[in-house]
């Protein structure tokens, strides 16, 4: 059955309430990117979530003054919504982790410092990292050993600041050739040996080569943070893609069974991309994941 199909025919029947233990967040990419951040506070509480998770670049810049930041928390707590993250990502793209100059690398740490700091002032109680590529394309620029001592290394330099802020660093799995395995995901993990870095799993992003569930299973208590999103497998041995909740092949009721089963309890954020001809897109997202978190 289709999304829509299905969203529709269950309008009428009274919507289960979610487990308590999971909170509805969304990512604020699904708004347009030159929407005011007070006016996607008050469309994220009018659609049902209680939290948010901000892109730098969308309403935060990594330049951003304290009173500017203070302004933002302000906005968040008159709308009622918990800023649950700060993808610090964008910033790093220029400040690669794993890059080959040490002087690069300095200026990402200096880009994590200064997040920290923001993301203290906001009540994020989380920064998503994109550390590093392992290469552009099929260009291959970092070797896989390098990339892992190296962005170790740099992430050890902003630890104790993450932990008197009271901030975790959450490094994301994305494809970027890098901790591509639930287990290499753990063992980086764990080298840390810190409640300030832990993981930011998304369950889309593991479908081309895993299963959600079992990222679940191994991660356990290591997940801070988590998107949801959907993935539709290719049946011939090529990429599949991303769809909307509930058309894809993500097994969303092993998903929360394993979540349940891990005592993951907090965000559930998705992210999805701003949809333009599609002004009801938010509350249908809202909507598919009362569904899920109902399984």
């Amino acid at each position: 059955m289709q999304r829509r199909s299905f969203l529709t025919s269950t309008a009428a029947a009274a919507m289960p309430a979610p487990n308590p233990q999971f909170v509805k967040s969304i990512c604020n990419v699904i708004f347009p990117a030159d929407l005011p951040l007070e006016e996607q506070f008050r469309q994220t509480r009018a659609a049902g979530f209680s939290g948010l998770e901000i892109r730098m670049g969308r309403g935060i810049d990594i330049n951003a003054t304290k009173d500017e930041a203070r302004r933002a928390a302000d906005a968040a707590r008159r709308h009622g919504i918990a800023i649950v993250s700060l993808w610090v990502s964008p910033a790093l793209e220029r400040n690669w982790l794993n890059h080959h100059d040490p002087a690069v690398r300095a200026k990402g740490v200096e880009v994590l410092h200064q997040a920290i700091d923001i993301a203290q002032t906001i009540s994020a109680g989380a920064i998503l990292i994109v550390p590093g590529r392992l290469g552009d394309g099929a260009k291959f620029l970092y070797g896989y050993q390098d990339t892992w001592d190296r962005i170790t290394a740099e992430l050890r330099k902003v630890l104790a600041h993450a932990g008197q802020a009271k901030v975790c660093l959450t490094p994301e799995n994305v494809w970027n050739k890098f901790l591509v395995s639930p287990i290499e995901m753990r063992a980086f993990v764990d080298q840390f040996q810190s409640p300030w870095l832990q993981a930011h799993f998304d369950m889309g992003n593991v479908m081309q080569f895993g299963y959600p569930q079992d990222w679940i299973l191994t991660l356990g208590p290591r997940i801070k943070r988590i998107h949801v999103k959907d993935y539709k497998l290719s049946v011939r041995a090529e990429q599949g893609r991303f769809v909307d909740l509930l058309e894809g092949d993500v097994d969303f009721k092993e998903v929360m069974a394993a979540l349940r089963k891990v005592n993951y309890r907090g965000f559930l954020s998705p992210e999805m991309g701003h949809k333009p001809n599609a002004p009801g897109y938010l509350m249908e997202v809202s909507k598919a994941l009362d569904r899920i978190l109902a399984l």
